[in-house]
């Protein structure tokens, strides 16, 4: 995972350091997660339950919730509609993996750049962040 906030980061850090002139970096979290442990946490922040993974094609199987996304949206007074919300054939190439991906930043931090973000945190916070720009429902739609 990487974290615009710490993409920035590095990205300002790249430019005016001097030894990481003309280098290339792989910038992430630091951090090490599996989706099979992060899905629990991220259903209980959303009071959902969880259950056994259920392989999908995920611009198949949202391709007509539009209509849902709408009411959703009403509801809860959210401010974006479904096309500007939803990246479905991202998802299908992110949660299609059969392996563990792991990125490597050490260089980075070879190089001076020390920073990570604890990636389980991180969506914490966006998903708060996305919450209160109603981009997200506060709470569980009636909907769901």
């Amino acid at each position: 995972m990487t974290d615009a906030t710490l993409l920035a980061k590095a990205t300002v850090w790249a430019a005016t350091e001097p030894q990481a002139a003309n280098q290339a970096f792989n910038i992430n979290n630091g951090d090490l997660f599996r989706w099979k442990d992060l899905w629990p946490k991220i259903a209980k922040y959303f009071n959902m339950e969880v259950d056994t993974p259920l392989p999908l094609n995920l611009q198949t199987m949202m391709s007509d919730k539009e209509n849902i996304w709408a009411d959703i949206q009403q509801q809860q007074g959210l401010n974006y509609n479904y096309q500007e919300v939803s990246a479905w054939a991202f998802g299908d190439f992110v949660f299609s993996w059969d392996y563990d991906f792991f990125a490597d930043g050490s260089k980075a931090r070879r190089f001076g750049f020390h920073e990570y973000i604890d990636t389980e945190q991180m969506f914490f916070r966006l998903f708060d962040e996305m919450r209160n720009k109603q981009i997200i429902p506060k709470d569980k739609p009636v909907s769901w």
